[in-house]
C-alpha cells in the first residue's frame, strides 16, 4: 500500500510538471548578486504576476558560484514569455552545538534572512519576451 501511495505522488508530480498549454519557453539567463559579490547556490524561482492556482508551474534557476543562473520549468529550459514577481533563496547549514549529535539532515537557515524569500513581499519584478532573456543582475543588499 504503501508503494502505492508513492506512486500516485510520483505521477501525480509530473502531471504537474508537464506543459499541457503548448506554451512555447524562452531561454533566460540571469545573476545574482549579494552584498556586492556573486551568490552562489540560490534558488531563484519566478512566480507568474496575475490570477494562479496549484496547477500553476513556477520557473526556476538554482546560481552557480559566480552567481549566474539558467531558468527551466518543469525541467524544459527556459521559461513562457510574460510578468513574473520574483523571490531568492539561499539555504546555509547551521553548524551543531559542540557535542550535540543528530541522525537527520542538518538544520538550514536562509542566508538572506528571508528578505526575499516572499512572493507576496518581493519587490523584485521583471517581464520574459520572446526569444532571448538576458536579465539584469538582482543587487541584494
Amino acid at each position: 500500500m504503501r508503494m502505492l501511495g508513492l506512486g500516485i505522488v510520483l505521477l501525480s508530480g509530473l502531471g504537474l510538471s508537464c506543459s499541457s498549454s503548448g506554451e512555447t519557453y524562452h531561454p533566460v539567463q540571469g545573476k545574482v548578486i549579494y552584498k556586492d559579490e556573486p551568490l552562489g547556490g540560490a534558488l531563484v524561482t519566478f512566480h507568474p504576476q496575475g490570477k494562479t492556482d496549484l496547477k500553476t508551474m513556477v520557473s526556476t534557476g538554482l546560481t552557480h558560484d559566480d552567481g549566474t543562473f539558467t531558468v527551466e520549468t518543469g525541467g524544459k529550459p527556459g521559461m513562457p514569455a510574460g510578468n513574473y514577481i520574483v523571490t531568492i533563496i539561499c539555504s546555509e547549514t547551521v553548524k551543531s552545538k559542540p557535542g550535540v549529535i543528530t541522525t537527520g539532515p542538518p538544520d538550514t537557515k536562509d542566508k538572506l534572512g528571508g528578505l526575499y524569500a516572499d512572493k507576496d513581499k518581493s519587490t523584485i519584478k521583471v517581464t520574459i519576451k520572446a526569444g532571448e532573456n538576458q536579465l539584469e543582475p538582482f543587487h541584494l543588499k
